[in-house]
């Protein structure tokens, strides 16, 4: 019962991160998401009763996501500005996404079933790739030249899809590293190249500069240990970034400045029309302005999961709607609170793959697999800091994974130590 229940969470990842119901309709009032999910709790719970062994397991991930659930609930029922404590998407997102975490870290208990996890996102988020090469090959775009995104929830606009792209590229080059045979060595990199032109046609100046931070990271290592790939993903990244459409090269361009606004936002009337661009960068500094204020001002529980803007925007009127900024849409929702229960989960992701590393260097696999949950936290880390979605799947998928490969290690640490001293 325990091999079917896990392979029906994975059949669930595959679900979620493919959305097989967007194409086929007909499989909507199945609700096949959640039916494999159910299955697979169920699964998991009989096993455990029939073993005497604990449904969940306490570690740092899954204890995190139950605090999140707590808070949650208490913003739900006494967020200031909360609409009403009825079911609505945002709480939707928390709990189920907080209960995927839960149940990734209860039923990957070997590192193998850790491993599965990770390529079941990886042979998903191919059907992502090759969607946006289609699209790209089709010349799918809107306001310019920038690619539109996947008929999939988390990627349907090209900010999140060039975002969601940046997170999975470490995972492709990690089944590089790992590959035995040529082709398949191949096959990997030429999919992590391909994630990265998708990047430059989404013309997301997020994407890119998410890109450059997993650079700055990867390049020590590749630099050490994988020289020759790092030129042949030098050199065609320098062929490929010429190909993108004008108008993104373009928007990538305003990076700097819009970078500089950003942080320095100047009070001057502007002296020329204003770009359309130029109009978002304000209107993204304007919003995490004020939407600072309004933590700020109510800093314990936020003003609630899904509040209503008109009782606060007279004061803070760029703090309403989505804020593309995914700490600060958890300090909204949760105050300080969710500030730093979003910061734990990137920390866990970060620092368990930092632990794995450290303690698993006599195994290259399971090192290097830290070393992307590293490189994975940076993605989300900066990524996030344009988005407008906390508490997403892939990111609690990835802290459940850390969290359970922590445990895993600890416990054949600990059986080793026994079994040298005779027990």
């Amino acid at each position: 019962m325990s091999l079917w229940g896990f392979r029906f969470l994975l059949w669930y990842v595959c679900i979620l991160f493919v959305q097989p119901q967007n194409r086929f309709t007909f499989l909507w009032p199945l609700r096949i998401a959640n039916l494999s999910f159910i299955i697979a709790t169920g699964l998991h719970v009989l096993s455990c009763l029939d073993g005497r062994r604990p449904i969940v397991r306490l570690g740092p991930g899954t204890v995190t996501a139950l605090v999140l659930l707590f808070f949650a609930a208490l913003s739900q029922q006494f967020g200031v500005y909360q609409i009403s404590p009825a079911w609505n998407n945002y709480l939707d997102l928390i709990v189920k996404n907080a209960l995927l975490l839960i149940m990734v870290e209860a039923m990957a208990t070997s590192v193998e079933r850790v491993w599965a996890v990770q390529m079941a996102m990886l042979f998903s988020t191919l059907w992502w790739v090759k969607g946006g090469l289609r699209l790209s090959a089709l010349g799918a775009t809107y306001s310019g030249d920038r690619l539109m995104g996947l008929a999939v929830s988390m990627i349907e606009n090209p900010n999140g899809f060039a975002y969601m792209m940046a997170v999975f590229l470490p995972l492709y080059l990690y089944a590089f590293q790992q590959a035995t045979k040529k082709w398949i060595k191949v096959s990997f990199l030429a999919c992590a190249l391909a994630a990265v032109w998708i990047v430059f046609e989404t013309g997301s100046r997020t994407g890119l500069v998410t890109l450059i931070a997993i650079g700055a990271f990867l390049l020590p290592y590749y630099g050490k240990n994988h020289f020759k790939a790092l030129l042949i993903i030098a050199a065609t990244l320098y062929l490929l970034f010429p190909l993108t459409g004008a108008k993104n090269r373009d928007r990538f361009r305003t990076i700097p400045q819009s970078i500089a606004a950003f942080f320095d936002p100047s009070d001057e009337a502007p002296t020329k029309a204003r770009t359309q661009d130029e109009k978002s960068a304000d209107e993204r500094q304007a919003k995490n302005r004020d939407t600072w204020a309004l933590i700020k001002a109510y800093p314990a529980f936020g003003v609630g999961i899904n509040p209503d803007s008109t009782k606060y925007v007279d004061r803070f009127p760029m703090a309403s709607g989505q804020v593309h900024c995914e700490i600060l849409m958890a300090g909204r929702q949760m105050g300080f609170i969710g500030m730093g229960l979003y910061l734990s989960f990137v920390g866990i992701v970060f620092f368990g793959g930092m632990w794995i590393r450290r303690h698993a260097a006599h195994w290259p696999a399971v090192r290097d697999l830290g070393w992307t949950f590293q490189i994975q936290a940076v993605a989300i880390g900066v990524g996030g800091a344009f988005s407008p979605l906390p508490w997403h799947a892939p990111m609690m998928i990835l802290v459940g994974s850390a969290s359970a490969l922590v445990h895993v290690l600890k416990e054949e640490h600990a059986a080793k130590m026994e079994r040298l001293a005779g027990f």
